[in-house]
């Protein structure tokens, strides 16, 4: 028995000798296990998601001001909720990071996401991303506002695995970032439009609006009862409506600038995108708030210039697209027109709509019967004010009140800008 005790002793000492040479590098000292540098193996390593716990990797989980997560990886870069309540995670690794930035930029909403400055976050990418109908039908959009291609908050969503009842995501409608509580940070109004899933109902849409209350440390939270109360108030849901259900006029609403900024950026956003091609700002009288140029996706649409008075914004119409304008002096200039019948129609801009100064109109009073002269110009017919006169004549009378060699195009052509820049250009504009 004393003989087999002893066996046994020797037999314990030698494997712990043989582990504890096992845990040694080639110097001899001893290695640190992942668990004695974290506190936890990785198998037991957790993630937390809207506040609750989740299996993860090796990422490790931040909450955000919104108390939602963003999984940031070693370089930085956030996940977001895919719509099953599930997270994104970017892998550690440059190649896993590519392909995951590819995955979420294809969702990328790029007519809903531009750069804007929010009080007191300064300036931020407000980001749109739609969700992934492979991954859940009916995953909802989400929002993220970035700094320097890093997400600093992930908005809350509607549920809290961003996942709808019974709803499928259409699109964002519009966009705002009133301060409508006056308390001088910047706040966000989001319409979005859904259809029900199945029912009775299903394939008809509606919109929803949220509203995020910003804070001193920068977060937004959702306004869920207030939203769920406006929802219900308001029928007819774009921005305006909104701020007047909150008691906030539009003209009233104080952003990260002067007030015309916001109510531009607001105006814009609630345009019909399919109509408008693109955009401008032009100087056309002598202030520092510009006037912003629609340009029409057809002739027939033509242009719109809206200016801001008031404390709103206000719109002129023109025929066709062809305008042109002489800088800071006031003066506007129409000219357009087809099938031989033309006109100059010249404009002067009173408390932010366009009055007409003076009009003239040129043409051929049969166009099936066009007489041509000398040189192969078609002889027309002109008149400036209702009074018949010579082309001469005419271009004289023109000059005499809108001198056409110092005019500029009210926008050059297929450079125009998009919604999201003509909003950038909005927030860098005057003062």
């Amino acid at each position: 028995m004393k003989i087999s005790v002893r066996k046994c002793t020797a037999a314990l000492c030698l494997m712990a000798l043989c582990a504890a040479l096992t845990a040694c590098g080639p110097d001899g000292k001893a290695k640190e296990t992942e668990e004695s540098r974290t506190g936890q193996t990785e198998e037991n390593s957790e993630i937390w998601i809207d506040g609750k716990p989740g299996n993860g990797e090796e990422n490790s989980g931040t909450l955000n001001g919104t108390g939602n997560s963003n999984l940031q990886d070693g370089i930085g870069n956030s996940g977001l909720q895919d719509g099953t309540g599930n997270s994104e995670v970017q892998e550690s690794g440059a190649g896993g990071a590519q392909e995951q930035d590819g995955g979420i930029q294809a969702r990328l909403i790029k007519d809903q996401t531009f750069q804007v400055s929010l009080i007191p976050l300064g300036d931020v990418t407000f980001a749109s991303y739609g969700p992934d109908p492979a991954k859940n039908p009916l995953g909802d959009v989400v929002f993220r506002l970035e700094k320097d291609g890093r997400a600093v908050d992930t908005l809350e969503g509607v549920y809290g695995d961003n996942v709808r009842a019974n709803e499928t995501f259409n699109q964002v409608e519009a966009v705002s970032f009133p301060d409508y509580n006056s308390d001088g940070y910047s706040d966000i109004i989001i319409i979005c439009s859904y259809s029900p899933a199945s029912g009775p109902e299903a394939g008809t849409g509606y919109s929803e609006a949220r509203i995020y209350r910003g804070s001193a440390d920068g977060s937004f939270v959702l306004e869920k009862d207030l939203s769920d109360v406006a929802n219900s108030a308001v029928a007819d849901k774009t921005v305006k409506s909104i701020l007047g259900f909150l008691g906030v006029g539009r003209g009233d609403a104080v952003s990260a600038g002067p007030e015309w900024k916001q109510a531009y950026i607001d105006y814009i956003m609630e345009l019909d995108g399919e109509q408008w091609q693109g955009y401008n700002l032009i100087y056309i009288d002598n202030d520092d708030i510009p006037e912003l140029v629609m340009i029409g996706n057809s002739e027939a649409v033509g242009c719109s210039i809206a200016g801001y008075a008031q404390g709103q914004v206000r719109e002129s119409r023109l025929d066709r697209l062809g305008f042109s304008y002489i800088e800071r002096e006031n003066l506007l200039c129409n000219s357009d027109g087809n099938m031989d019948s033309y006109y100059d129609i010249v404009y002067r801009l009173e408390d932010g709509r366009l009055v007409q100064a003076a009009a003239g109109y040129y043409g051929a009073g049969d166009n099936s019967k066009v007489q041509y002269d000398e040189n192969q110009n078609p002889v027309y017919q002109y008149q400036w004010n209702g009074v018949v006169m010579t082309k001469e004549e005419y271009d004289k009378a023109l000059n005499a009140v809108y001198d056409t060699s110092r005019a500029r195009g009210g926008y050059t052509w297929g450079q125009w800008l998009s919604r999201e820049e003509a909003v950038q250009a909005i927030s860098a504009a005057g003062v």
